[in-house]
């Protein structure tokens, strides 16, 4: 019995001494089960979006890159008791910092079945910030996830040829126009059920061809599994 006491204290000890070097060395970004990990997580699953003319001062008054900005999100730290965390629409309460070491408040709202994060720059918190009901029109994509054809064309025929028509034959290319594209906040609906509606805005030539005269078009998405799944071109 004595030396299974031992064991148990050596045991604990080097448990110990672990969990002081992870928090230490890694500052808990190796370690999935942490809660705020869980968070940015959920948030490397999805696309960023921020409002478009907000995205542009934030990044300059900030001094940030897309690059350093991602990195900032992968270090920041989440205020779950300022952040609304249970059903199924979540905002949660982050901070970042910039490369002069200031210290910035940042709102994340995303919805469950939605492969989007609306990244919001204000000091406010999340109920006030609702309740000021403010709505943007476009936002720009900031970052999507690092997997092959990440939008798709489901096996529909006629969807296929009406994308075809435009110029965009395969997903490929889809992938490449849809990931340069704006964010419709206008034609999305983040409400329907069973999935939230996205709207890309995207600029294609107006026969399919000559980028000389071009005109802008939506394309509708939801989020289905790890990807997200063309389902309309207005």
């Amino acid at each position: 019995m004595e030396s299974f006491w031992r064991r148990l204290k050596y045991y604990g000890i080097g448990f110990g001494i672990g969990l002081i070097l992870t928090f230490g060395f890694f500052n808990t970004r190796g370690c999935s089960w942490m809660p705020s990990n869980r968070v940015k997580e959920a948030m490397n699953a999805r696309i960023w979006v921020m409002e478009t003319n907000a995205q542009q001062q934030f990044f300059q008054t900030q001094h940030f890159t897309q690059k350093s900005f991602y990195e900032a999100i992968q270090d920041a730290s989440v205020a779950f008791t300022e952040s609304k965390r249970h059903g199924n629409h979540k905002i949660y309460q982050l901070s970042i910092e910039n490369k002069d070491g200031n210290t910035i408040p940042l709102l994340a709202r995303m919805t469950d079945e939605s492969a989007l994060v609306e990244l919001i720059a204000t000091p406010k918190n999340w109920q006030t910030f609702v309740k000021s009901k403010q709505h943007a029109s476009f936002g720009t994509i900031i970052y999507t996830p690092k997997q092959q054809n990440l939008f798709y064309l489901p096996e529909n025929r006629a969807l296929q040829e009406e994308f075809a028509s435009i110029g965009i034959a395969n997903n490929e290319q889809l992938n490449v126009i849809l990931q340069k594209a704006q964010f419709s906040y206008l034609k999305s609906n983040l409400k329907a059920t069973p999935k939230p509606l996205l709207a890309f805005q995207i600029k294609v030539a107006a026969n399919g061809h000559d980028f000389i005269k071009t005109r802008l078009q939506n394309v509708y998405c939801i989020w289905y599994k790890d990807k997200i799944k063309v389902i309309d071109l207005e």
